[in-house]
């Protein structure tokens, strides 16, 4: 496996999936049992609700912009490496977020290929087997669409985390010179919600996927 997609699946690992109850924190993310994890209720929702408006978010210093949920609850927080870690939360159902991270690389990553390819990603960073995982295999993770387009990856996907199956949209971008310095900024979005609600808000979140583009301000 190439040392780039090891650092990438490292970086990825610690940035995705919003568990509620709880600070965000990092791998554990993926690596709780199924066994210490208890049941989540969650409250009906209406259509009414789930038809969410959107705003755009644009990052100027990022170069991106991207469609949010107007109704969401929004907040950032600081992880403990002191990246920076954007997040919106549905309030009708704590499991459903979309969040927007912020990891500087290396200048000597000078394009998402220095990654890998999209394949490449999409097999050995976002649904890992085996080690890197670091737990039993997923017999519900199912890899859905991994696709290269403006100038980023996408990936279309579900997974159990923890003991809930998830559905997750995530688009991973490479901006360089966004660190004020040589290096670059990885910027990871990921949307997600639980795989029993996606069917009422798949259009909402294919209209978040589909608007992430350039800056409008930079």
């Amino acid at each position: 496996m190439k040392p780039c997609i090891v650092f990438l699946a490292f970086l990825f690992i610690m940035s995705l999936a919003y568990t509620p109850h709880r600070a965000i924190t990092r791998r554990d993310w993926f690596v709780n049992s199924l066994a210490s994890s208890s049941a989540l209720l969650l409250p009906s929702v209406s259509a009414a609700v789930t038809s969410d408006r959107l705003q755009l978010f644009d990052d100027p210093i990022r170069n991106f912009s991207i469609q949010v949920p107007t109704q969401w609850t929004f907040s950032k927080q600081i992880l403990r490496d002191r990246r920076e870690l954007l997040l919106w939360q549905d309030p009708a159902d704590a499991w459903t977020a979309l969040t927007i991270a912020y990891t500087p690389v290396r200048d000597d990553f000078t394009s998402l290929a220095s990654f890998g390819s999209v394949d490449q990603v999409a097999a050995q960073t976002i649904l890992p087997k085996g080690a890197l995982a670091g737990s039993e295999d997923d017999p519900f993770a199912k890899m859905l669409s991994a696709t290269s387009a403006k100038g980023a990856y996408f990936f279309d996907y579900r997974q159990t985390v923890p003991g809930t199956l998830t559905h997750f949209r995530a688009i991973f971008a490479l901006q360089q010179g966004a660190t004020g310095g040589a290096g670059s900024i990885l910027v990871t979005i990921t949307a997600q919600t639980p795989e029993s609600r996606y069917p009422v808000l798949q259009k909402t979140l294919d209209a978040i996927v589909d608007s992430f583009g350039k800056s409008k301000a930079a």
